[in-house]
């Protein structure tokens, strides 16, 4: 009845219209699960979006040539007195028309710095996921240590209860042997589990400046699975992707096709430079301009080969993009039959819980009876406690599979 009961607040819980992943506002905040990182990995983030700004806009602009500005001095003696020839130019030799080959090159720099920004933003919600994951196990692993320490105390009364009764003769001395055994062995995985909550501790300082002990816990709820995949920041820089080697495809084929260029240049010499010919004088102090255009074609053996390169990697994005697609899908409905597990966990422990705690005021009356010792009553107080504690340590196991989903959502997906 238990995992019946568990299944009907699942479906229900599942079939919520909205889509919201974290009870956390996920658009910045205090609360914002980003902002648990540390003040130096967020400034080594927003470096990382600058340097892929800066870099797409170069290559956004990169069509475009530097204009030339020389200054040359030159002087030869060929003739009866040394020539003198000082001059400044400004030269300029640019494409303006490249067969499409520009205009795809502006696209493909904006398709290149969506990716870059989608790939920065998927490493920060790898770091986020980090930070929060070892959060969560913080403080699963401080109610793992509480449940130890009760089984513990546990182990304890029967030992004391094993050992009256092999003291009396009604018990061999095997079974009490087996009690202090299974104490030991409880014991030596509290100090394993107090080992693992130093080491827990150290991981998250390594990754935030909060305290562990102080911060909130977020909490994460189930989204649709249109919203995932809709959402899915791998898929979006995939889909990015494709479009950035569409781009390239067609950068390519204009490589090799008709590309016109305008040609000019301004130049002013200086001192006096005098050129004789045809029986005219000609003043060479003057400045002037030069212009003209140029069309350019190249024949190249390799181009077939380069072309169909390019379009193999398009393709090859796309089928990447549908794989990818395809294992989203899978995870989702993976990580909803795994809550589903959970949920029936949870539900049993609450079941246990209900149960011990009659049993509780069941053994309370007969310790006042003195028909129970007051052993049985806190052996059984420490039962109802331990399946509490296994609530909440199933509640964060729960936080750490919504995390999953949580890493791949992006809610400003463009």
């Amino acid at each position: 009845m238990a995992s019946s009961g568990s299944m009907r607040r699942f479906n229900l819980f599942s079939l919520l219209p909205f889509a919201l992943l974290a009870a956390w506002p996920l658009l910045g905040g205090e609360n914002d699960p980003e902002s648990l990182l540390s003040a130096l990995k967020r400034q080594s983030l927003g470096l990382q979006f600058e340097k892929n700004a800066a870099e797409s806009t170069q290559l956004e602009f990169s069509w475009i040539n530097p204009v030339t500005l020389g200054y040359s001095d030159s002087r030869n003696d060929q003739f009866d007195r040394t020539q003198i020839r000082r001059e400044l130019y400004v030269t300029v030799d640019q494409p303006i028309f490249k067969s499409g080959g520009i205009w795809y090159a502006v696209k493909y720099a904006k398709a290149s710095r969506k990716v870059g920004e989608l790939g920065i933003e998927a490493q920060k919600r790898q770091l986020v996921k980090q930070v929060v994951a070892t959060l969560f196990n913080f403080h699963k692993n401080r109610y793992q240590i509480l449940k130890q320490k009760l089984l513990i105390e546990n182990d304890r009364i029967d030992i004391e209860r094993k050992k009256e009764q092999y003291l009396s003769g009604d018990l061999d001395s095997g079974f009490l042997d087996q009690a202090i055994l299974k104490k030991n062995q409880d014991t030596l995985q509290l100090y394993v589990l107090q080992d693992t909550q130093a080491q827990l501790h150290k991981q998250f300082r390594d990754l935030s400046d909060a305290d562990p002990e102080s911060i909130p816990l977020p909490h994460f709820s189930i989204m649709k699975e249109s919203h995932f995949l809709e959402h899915h920041i791998d898929l979006a820089r995939q889909k990015a992707a494709i479009d950035q080697k569409r781009y390239f495809n067609v950068m390519t084929w204009a490589r090799y096709l008709p590309t016109l260029s305008v040609q000019a240049s301004y130049i002013k010499p200086y001192e006096n430079n005098y050129y004789f010919t045809g029986g005219n004088l000609y003043d060479l102090t003057k400045p002037y301009w030069s212009y003209g255009f140029r069309v350019t074609m190249p024949l190249d053996i390799n181009s077939f080969s380069t072309i169909e390169s390019t379009r193999v990697d398009y393709l090859g994005a796309k089928i990447a993009w549908q794989e990818s697609r395809r294992e989203a899908k899978n995870m989702f409905e993976a990580t909803m039959k795994r809550l589903e597990v959970l949920d029936r966990m949870i539900a049993l422990s609450k079941e246990d819980e209900t149960l011990y705690a009659s049993l509780v005021e069941s053994t309370r009356e007969q310790v006042e009876a003195g028909e129970k010792t007051a052993y049985d009553l806190k052996t059984m107080e420490n039962a109802r406690d331990i399946r509490r504690l296994d609530q909440k340590i199933f509640e964060l196991d729960k936080q750490l599979v919504l995390l999953d989903l949580y890493e791949k959502s992006y809610d400003t997906v463009p």
